[in-house]
């Protein structure tokens, strides 16, 4: 059996952007210490650094550890971006996102199976407030986190027991939901029960009570 996978596509404008920003970060950043280590500039490269260091912290925090944040930001400008189910696995079975950067693969994210909660493609602010499609759809994965801090925590968001996982870059609807249908077929050979919940742009697992005696679908949000 091979593995199954999936290329991931990529926008090349924020691939720019992202260089751009941390171009400015990296700069200014160097440039600060630069100053604060022969005593010029010292109160404007000081709120400079901290402004850098809160970015930093705060994207660590979104997103679990340092390494995982590098990791992402680094995916940024690496080569193909992918997701993989392994032929050969232990248990629990996993899907995993990477990339590939100089001749190697990076992994950023292992998911289990099981607890995948949804897959959903759905459109940003800009679409809604504008009323017509501003190419800000995008594919999103919600997933079971299993930890109870993390669910007290987020305890103001839709969906406090779930993590999310935006799939592919921000594009117009036809192709974003063309990406969705694809990544449902991903997840449904990997093994995941999904069926189409209440619109045609949300597949829901199902309970596991009727995986298990595989009778009529019932969809859980």
């Amino acid at each position: 059996m091979t593995d199954l996978e999936m290329t991931i596509p990529k926008s090349r404008s924020d691939t720019v952007l992202e260089a751009i920003f941390t171009f400015i970060v990296v700069f200014f950043g160097i440039l600060g210490i630069v100053n604060l280590t022969n005593h010029v500039a010292i109160i404007p490269s000081v709120i400079w650094l901290i402004i850098v260091t809160s970015i930093i912290w705060n994207g660590c925090r979104e997103a679990g550890s340092i390494r995982r944040y590098l990791a992402d930001r680094i995916a940024i400008f690496g080569g193909r971006a992918f997701v993989l189910y392994p032929s050969e696995q232990g248990e629990p079975c996993r899907i995993r996102f990477g990339y590939n950067l100089l001749g190697c693969r990076v992994f950023q994210r292992n998911i289990q199976v099981d607890r995948i909660e949804s897959v959903m493609w759905n459109p940003g602010q800009a679409t809604s407030m504008a009323g017509h499609d501003m190419k800000d759809w995008h594919v999103i994965l919600w997933f079971d986190h299993c930890d109870p801090e993390k669910s007290k925590k987020r305890h103001m968001l839709h969906k406090p027991d779930q993590e999310l996982h935006i799939v592919g870059p921000l594009r117009r609807k036809e192709d974003t939901s063309a990406l969705g249908y694809e990544f449902l077929s991903f997840l449904r050979k990997a093994g995941a029960h999904l069926v189409q919940g209440g619109a045609d742009n949300v597949y829901v697992r199902l309970e596991p009570r009727e995986n298990r005696e595989k009778g009529e679908p019932k969809a859980v949000a």
